[in-house]
């Protein structure tokens, strides 16, 4: 695989399983020098949950930047470059990550780009993002009691709640509609 990093700290974020599949959805972030991983599962309920009560069913690009949102906040100090898989619309997704994100300099000195982009400048047109295995554990095995997941790596799991998605999802609508005006 060839070093793209350029000695630069990067996070890879990938998600296993769509966010319209009606299956748990893994999505979790890995630094690629030091391994560092955290992730969640978003359960068929709380999808179903949030579709049905913030009809965010036509917005899924913002549910994808909210559980990064949760997953990064308090990480901004360990990468330089954040690259996000295209699971969502990516314009979507950075547009929302500015808006959760608007005021933090820290934030805002990060690179984020898409992993096509990643593509485009390595040239390596079958580069894989670095969180896929790291993102399928997590939806394998985030839902279960503590116990019943410890084999296999160790998993570092934030647990997202329907109250946590709204409060976000609001911030969002409101911070659009300030901008509009």
């Amino acid at each position: 695989m060839i070093d793209y990093t350029h000695g630069k700290r990067v996070m890879h974020i990938d998600t296993s399983h769509k966010l319209y599949e009606k299956h748990v959805t893994g999505i979790a972030y890995k630094i690629v020098k030091t391994k560092e991983h955290r992730g969640t599962a978003l359960s068929p309920k709380l999808k179903k949950e949030l579709e049905k009560k913030l009809d965010a069913n036509y917005d899924r690009a913002r549910i994808y930047a909210i559980v990064i949102y949760f997953l990064i906040k308090d990480k901004l100090n360990l990468f330089d470059d954040l690259i996000i898989c295209n699971d969502e619309d990516f314009q979507s997704v950075k547009e929302y990550l500015y808006l959760l994100f608007q005021g933090d300099s820290d934030y805002l000195k990060k690179n984020v780009k898409s992993i096509s982009e990643l593509r485009v400048e390595t040239g390596d047109k079958n580069l894989r993002s670095y969180a896929d295995d790291i993102a399928y554990s997590y939806m394998k095995r985030a839902l279960r009691s503590i116990a019943r997941r410890q084999k296999g790596i160790p998993l570092n799991v934030l647990k997202i709640t329907f109250d946590m998605f709204k409060e976000k999802w609001m911030e969002i609508e409101r911070k659009i509609k300030a901008g509009g005006e």
